[in-house]
């Protein structure tokens, strides 16, 4: 894990010079007790099932990172969730969020998908969730926010796990070397860029243990190129404009004036939303044609659509995530009925990744669930996969005298479970979805058969506590 001594940040500070990932300025924004956490499983239908296992510290951060050029560095916003009083070192995931056109609709400014970083958090990982170039407080140099531009959003996640590592610094804490990266509709297509540029050019600063893009618009060039050409009505039509205006900040060659690639009114309407930074793309897709391609001066789309060179299908190419070979786990997670980005893409990235060699990749479909009605399957699921990478907490039975054994292990049902712990503890036994599968309690001395029969086979995890301190071992049962 690379570290950033206190010295060199004090310089940094000092002299005004930054390096990408270095941390600019910090805040907490708030603390969270079980009672606030219970209340936000609540929101994932999941209160009653998952139990929080930690209180939560979450952060402000700016950072620097790359903007168009790699030594053009601005300022960016993210956030840090981080899990007080942890029994050992955790995870740290990355969560990548989802189409945001509105500068206060993400993470740091407390979105609903921060939500998503305090599940993740409560339940044992430091969470880092950059808010990404061009929106939060990003430098007002940066118009608008690079959409589905694969080279910023991956360096936006990349400075921002260096920032999250750097803030565990000042923080005093460490995470346990592994790294999960995810996120879902943008932030699924972020998330693949991301682990692109880690594997291509700082495979030997980042060791991603696992990474789950959800519901991500991969294929560039193919699925998603057709729907810009499609006389359908389309769930977002703002996704059009969007990508035209940023790709044009970023390349600086799709058009000499938004005139000439955008229709009246939407040659005034479309740039004034986006650069404004003050409106939902809820908002601006009721301000857009149901059909994409009618927003479009007509000699253009035949154009695109005739010229494999047109600058716009260029720039769709290069931000393509097809044409290579992830060599970390990968699980893609999807539904088919999702009406903002087709199934394809993830269907199209599983085929060429295997094709191309990737060693660990899987897909699931979660079945009929529209864009919206595929983000909690996805998480729950996400975080399952996860889990199954987890490493367990080393050295807890030894450091606090708890004397937790559990036997036989593995099991096809029946379980004994004894401590020499005085006046005894509370047990709880969890699935890797957190879910609470057994609870009571244990007296010294006194082995405690139980019988876990019913429970599907696989990995759980049996933890014990009394007072502040906690044992917990890995159970599988066969």
């Amino acid at each position: 894990m690379k570290k950033i001594s206190s010295l060199v940040l004090f310089l940094a500070l000092y002299l005004g010079t930054f390096a990408q990932g270095e941390i600019v300025s910090y805040y907490k924004i708030n603390t969270l007790n079980f009672a606030q956490l219970d209340s936000i499983l609540n929101i994932f239908g999941a209160q009653g099932l998952i139990a929080p296992n930690y209180e939560l510290d979450v952060y402000k951060v700016l950072y620097k990172t790359p903007y168009r050029t790699i030594n053009n560095l601005v300022t960016v916003s993210g956030a840090m969730v981080v899990p007080k009083n942890t029994e050992c070192p955790v995870p740290m995931a990355m969560y990548m969020h989802g189409t945001v056109s509105d500068k206060e609709g993400v993470p740091s400014y407390g979105s609903s998908e921060m939500n998503i970083g305090l599940l993740f958090g409560m339940l044992g990982n430091i969470v880092v969730l950059p808010d990404y170039s061009g929106l939060g407080d990003s430098d007002t140099s940066v118009i608008i926010h690079p959409y589905i531009h694969a080279w910023s959003q991956a360096n936006d996640g990349i400075n921002m796990i260096r920032a999250g590592r750097h803030l565990e610094d000042s923080l005093g804490i460490t995470d346990n070397g592994q790294l999960f990266i995810f996120g879902y509709s943008q932030g699924g297509f972020a998330t693949a860029a991301t682990l692109r540029e880690i594997e291509a050019n700082y495979a030997s600063e980042f060791n991603v243990t696992a990474s789950a893009p959800m519901s991500g618009a991969f294929d560039l060039k193919g699925a998603q190129k057709d729907l810009i050409i499609s006389d359908s009505v389309y769930a977002t039509p703002g996704y059009l404009p969007f990508i035209i205006l940023s790709y044009q900040s970023i390349y600086g060659n799709l058009y000499d004036s938004i005139q000439q690639v955008l229709k009246s009114p939407y040659d005034s309407t479309m740039p004034a939303l986006f650069y404004s930074k003050n409106y939902g793309i809820g908002y601006i897709n009721g301000q857009a044609t149901p059909v994409p391609k009618n927003m479009v001066q007509d000699s253009i789309l035949a154009s695109f659509i005739a010229d494999s060179l047109h600058p716009l299908r260029v720039a769709l190419a290069e931000s393509d995530l097809l044409d290579w070979a992830p060599q970390s786990p990968v699980k893609l997670f999807y539904c088919d009925q999702d009406e903002q980005v087709t199934y394809l893409n993830s269907e199209n990235a599983y085929t060429s990744w295997t094709a191309n060699g990737a060693p660990s990749v899987e897909k699931q479909n979660l079945g009929p669930y529209t864009h919206g009605g595929c983000v909690e399957y996805a998480l729950i699921n996400g975080l399952a996969y996860f889990n199954s990478f987890r490493a367990p907490c080393v050295g807890i039975t030894e450091a606090n005298n708890l004397e937790l054994s559990v036997y036989p292990n593995p099991t096809r049902g029946l379980v004994i479970l004894q401590s020499k712990a005085k006046d005894g503890g509370n047990v709880t036994i969890q699935n890797l979805l957190g879910q609470q599968v057994y609870t009571g309690t244990l007296e010294q001395g006194v082995a405690e058969t139980i019988d876990l029969s019913y429970l599907t086979p696989g990995t759980y995890i049996v933890r014990m506590q009394q007072g502040e301190q906690v044992s917990s071992k890995k159970l599988i049962i066969q």
